[in-house]
């Protein structure tokens, strides 16, 4: 029939078939291809962005809503219906006309003037025959076989799984390629065992999820700060530049120059975000996963997974917005739509060669049914349980014996397979190591090469040292929980109103309401806010007051400062704020608790935030000398104006030179700035501000040992030391604040005791 088809022709199908006619074309023709969708936006009408906006702003309605409505619009036409759902969808559709946000092609239909129009490989449904009436429409059919196939029932899902995984195996062990193996009508509820199951087999599986950019770490921190807008927003992940994610959310930018509005701008980009995916790269060697109703099978092995009742066919309920009741003679009713369903699948299914359905009883979570379909198919359905005598994977079948045993232990319950699995393997039942395995060191630095950057800031090497497990767990396998608690959510922003603090005329008040807008808080929390307010006001206030009484004239807030330390690793951090002259500078990072820094953990590079920020700050001051390191408290929750004012001052080591923290503190002598620092009539400080302060070498050594601490942690990381080994001193430093506790199942022979000493002793 191809050979058939005219020059200057029009074929509507879907995109593998126009691959399929282009690979097999003979000859070179002038011929246009559409997809049903394209050809109907083109014949009548299409919309943009531009007319789902309008419709959310309008009817006060989301993006979705706005969709299912534009869907709708293509089967309405000018008239009245005498029904309020049509008929809202006619005022719909001449609003949109009449503001000139419906796109119309008014050369669409001279072109197709004497054009074949051929429909290849597609059923059409009662709507697109109406569309095509006029037209001069020939239909290809696609040719069904009727094959027969295996049909094998399966208690539960792992077990269908894994006879899947050793059926596969036996086929590549016979010399069947693998590139010939199939899985098809693979559902969500599959991805998670199959990946397990297969991996015991050592069987390479193509990635058969679509992941939208919102789920990536580059897409939701993007998001999470578009409210900025959107330059600032992609400062936020300018270090991923060189990777296709940023390239996608720059294409999303680019589409939306038109939108000045940002509520409107962040409602487009947010659906985007969530409807774009990552592209998956075709690997071969792999088993691939195919849609049955797209994929032109041929000669592969298949494997249909998943045959039940509610799954396939698809069973579609009366749930559009235009009902069987009030569906025009040209739509299709439900009941039309799910014969026709049926009728196809089983035509596909019957035109598959060499297929192997199976089908499970239960889930972890669910009972399920064999589909309605088993009965008219050409193939005996067979109850299956899977046979260990012919063993394509140990490490599964060691899995499998100690599941048996806990069923026959706590349950009584005797599987069959026990005494052959058992004779085989020796396992230690009931034992269990929590002990780190190493990592292969080529593989770990290979694959910190492979990413454009890898980032190492104060709390990743804070993390690493406290326990290299902990750290393993965050930046190595990228397992991060989020924890949006209500602490968090006031430190972070105390943090963004002490960032404008040299705005003249700051209003605290829309400030704070800019920062909330899109974060949702309790009523008892929003009240919490709104009485912090003051606060941030006289914090602000006394900051201000501060800075009045230093000679050091340049202020910095969030100032971020990055470095290499080798190849593509980087050392990264913000200073909350730093406050410099050419000469001297001070670091000081707010705290929205009480904390006193120390640096008594110095020799294993834990609490060393204050020192890292000298670190950082000394690779872009080179030759600057340090007043003092401080901690700043910001949390005023406290009743008296004078508890206030002095909860304030700051908490850290100052330079014991006074000629150097007179420029940062000119009230050095009894300090209205620095908590504690006090001068005695014979001028000299007293014994206890001497306890927090070091002279310019012991700055310098400080710093200088900060960052061989840095390097010699990187070198354990490169090296693959992930051992669990939390740090403990008078208490479990190592676990604190940790929220991986449930994974490692640390014991007291992993606690590694350490011993402590200031650092001017």
């Amino acid at each position: 029939m191809l050979e058939d088809i005219k020059n200057n022709s029009v074929i509507i199908c879907d995109k593998v078939k126009k691959t399929q006619i282009l690979k097999n074309a003979k000859k070179l023709l002038d011929i246009k291809f559409f997809t049903m969708q394209k050809f109907i936006k083109e014949y009548l009408f299409d919309y943009d962005e531009k007319a789902i906006i309008y419709l959310i702003n309008k009817y006060n309605i989301k993006y979705e809503i706005a969709l299912m409505y534009l869907k709708n619009i293509y089967y309405i036409e000018n008239k009245k219906y005498d029904n309020k759902k049509l008929d809202f969808l006619v005022q719909i559709k001449e609003d949109l006309i009449n503001n000139n946000l419906l796109i119309f092609n008014h050369h669409f239909k001279d072109y197709l003037k004497n054009k074949d129009i051929i429909i290849y490989k597609y059923n059409l449904n009662k709507f697109e025959k109406y569309i095509l009436r006029d037209l001069n429409v020939k239909e290809i059919l696609p040719k069904y076989q009727n094959y027969p196939c295996k049909i094998y029932e399966f208690n539960d899902i792992e077990d269908e799984i894994e006879f899947v995984a050793q059926e596969i195996s036996k086929l590549i062990d016979s010399g069947v390629n693998i590139n010939s193996i199939k899985l098809t009508n693979v559902s969500d509820d599959y991805i998670n065992p199959i990946n397990k199951i297969f991996g015991f087999y050592n069987l390479k599986i193509d990635k058969f999820h679509n992941i939208p950019i919102i789920s990536t770490i580059i897409g939701s921190l993007f998001y999470e700060n578009i409210d900025k807008g959107i330059e600032e927003s992609l400062k936020t992940i300018s270090e991923y530049k060189n990777t296709d994610i940023y390239s996608k959310i720059i294409d999303i930018c680019n589409k939306y120059i038109w939108c000045k509005d940002k509520k409107d701008l962040k409602i487009l980009i947010e659906y985007d975000l969530k409807h774009t995916y990552i592209d998956q790269t075709k690997y071969t060697n792999m088993i691939e996963v195919v849609d049955y109703k797209t994929y032109d099978f041929t000669f592969e092995y298949v494997f249909m997974l998943g045959f039940n009742q509610g799954i396939i066919p698809i069973i579609k309920k009366d749930e559009d917005y235009i009902s069987d009741d009030i569906k025009m003679p040209y739509l299709d009713t439900t009941i039309d739509i799910n014969k026709k369903e049926k009728i196809m699948t089983l035509n596909i299914i019957k035109n598959i060669k060499n297929l192997t359905i199976t089908y499970k009883l239960k889930s972890s979570f669910s009972i399920y049914f064999p589909s309605n379909l088993i009965e008219e198919l050409n193939g005996a359905k067979i109850k299956k349980e899977i046979d260990y005598h012919t063993s394509f994977s140990k490490l599964n079948n060691k899995i499998k014996l100690t599941k048996y045993i806990d069923n026959l232990i706590k349950f009584g319950e005797k599987n069959k397979s026990i005494n052959l699995l058992n004779s085989n393997y020796k396992i230690n039942y009931n034992s269990y190591s929590n002990k780190f395995t190493k990592l292969d060191n080529n593989k770990l630095n290979n694959y910190i090469k492979s990413l454009d950057k890898f980032n190492l800031s104060y709390s990743a090497f804070d993390n690493y040292n406290r326990c290299s497990f902990r750290f393993y767990v965050n930046k190595i396998l990228s397992i991060d929980i989020k924890e949006d608690s209500f602490n968090k959510i006031l430190g972070n922003l105390y943090h963004y109103i002490l960032n404008k603090i040299n705005e003249p005329n700051l209003d605290i008040k829309k400030e704070v309401d800019i920062y909330l807008k899109d974060i949702s808080l309790s009523n008892s929390a929003r009240f919490f806010i709104n009485r912090s307010i003051n606060n941030l006001d006289y914090l602000l206030n006394i900051l201000r007051k501060q800075q009045k009484y230093s000679n050091l004239n340049h202020i910095e807030t969030e100032k971020y400062i990055e470095f290499n330390l080798k190849d593509n690793i980087n050392f990264k951090g913000f200073i909350d704020k730093i406050v410099y002259n050419n000469k001297i500078a001070a670091i000081i990072d707010y705290k929205t608790y009480v904390k006193k820094p120390n640096l008594k953990y110095l020799d294993y590079g834990i609490e060393l935030q204050l020192p890292i920020y000298m670190m950082l700050a000394r690779k872009i001051y080179k030759d600057i000398n340090f007043a003092g390191f401080y901690l700043q408290n910001i949390n005023l929750d406290i009743k008296s104006e004078n508890d206030k004012e002095d909860s304030l001052k700051l908490i850290g080591y100052s330079n014991i030179d006074k000629n150097i923290l007179k420029e940062f503190d000119s009230t050095y002598e009894d300090s209205l700035i620095i908590k504690g620092l006090k001068i005695k009539n014979d001028g000299n400080f007293t014994e206890a501000s001497k306890k927090y302060m070091l002279n310019n070498k012991q700055i310098d050594d400080l710093i200088n040992i900060t960052e061989t601490k840095v390097n010699e942690t990187l070198s354990n990381i490169l090296n693959g030391n992930f051992t669990i080994n939390p740090k403990y001193n008078k208490g479990n430093i190592g676990c604190e604040f940790c929220n991986y506790k449930d994974i490692c199942y640390r014991q007291e022979s992993d606690f590694v005791n350490i011993k402590v000493s200031e650092f001017n002793e």
